[in-house]
């Protein structure tokens, strides 16, 4: 019998893609196997089929190698040990050098702008969820690190990047050492909603429904008396990374109008 029989019966090719998905879960213990280059570069073409602005594909993937760098990375991360156990870990960066560099050479103007900040987070976000869907359909697990936009000047120092490359978030790949398990979503229908946003009492209702759930979940795993609205609140009570704005304006980000130097 299926499991959700109310859902319509679905092609093969796209159950399996589904169930992949499905099964998506935070990896944070590896068994420290490298990844083959060839199966990263199998997995980085099938994740450049993302959609992308306009064809810009601003974004590029840098593998971090040298154990010393990683472990930096790793401090700086707030002490991730995934960071160094994992089969590979990247750096996943928005890039508009290539469009600066295009731009020098005809002799044009490259005007830096919010909607170019927007449109190289995007793209690369794109990417690396696709990038992570291609590891995972090969038995792989991955986990994302934000963590690195801890300490971003320092960050740079390691990496070295020129202006115009923005490291957005770290991304670990590799054989997964346990199955942590799959964490409990929002209901379909609290994040679908036609034609209007839903009203302050149905929002609310979904979470508390949420809530429940995400109480029982806590509770099977040790920790009994949370939820998840009480993280919610608490992670947005403060700006937990002030200075993430004034690091991308020094790597050449524009948050204001762009203001165009040939506007004739």
């Amino acid at each position: 019998m299926s499991e959700h029989p109310d859902r319509p019966p679905l092609p093969t090719e796209a159950e399996t893609v589904l169930r992949v998905m499905e099964r998506h879960r935070t990896v944070r213990s590896f068994t420290g196997a490298a990844l083959e280059d060839v199966v990263i570069e199998r997995a980085v073409a099938a994740a450049q089929c993302a959609a992308t602005s306009s064809w810009i594909q601003a974004y590029h993937l840098l593998q971090v190698t040298a154990p010393p760098e990683r472990a930096e990375i790793a401090d700086l991360a707030g002490g991730q040990a995934q960071i160094e156990e994992a089969g590979a870990f990247f750096v996943v960066c928005g890039d508009s050098r290539r469009h600066r560099l295009v731009a020098e050479r005809e002799g044009a103007p490259y005007v830096a702008c919010a909607e170019a900040f927007v449109l190289a987070t995007v793209d690369a976000t794109l990417f690396a969820q696709n990038l992570c869907l291609a590891f995972e359909s090969m038995g792989l697990g991955t986990c994302y690190i934000g963590g690195i936009r801890n300490d971003l000047p320092r960050l740079d120092r390691v990496l070295g990047l020129p202006e115009g490359v923005y490291p957005l978030f770290g991304l670990c790949a590799g054989e997964p050492a346990d199955d942590p398990g799959t964490r409990p979503r929002l209901a379909p229908r609290a994040v679908w909603s036609k034609d209007a946003y839903p009203g302050d009492a149905a929002t609310l209702a979904a979470i508390d429904a949420h809530d429940e759930v995400a109480a029982r979940y806590y509770e099977d795993r040790g920790a009994p008396g949370r939820d998840w609205s009480g993280g919610t609140w608490r992670k947005f009570r403060r700006d937990p990374r002030p200075d993430v704005g004034p690091y991308y304006e020094s790597k050449g980000a524009r948050f204001g109008a762009g203001v165009d130097p040939d506007p004739g």
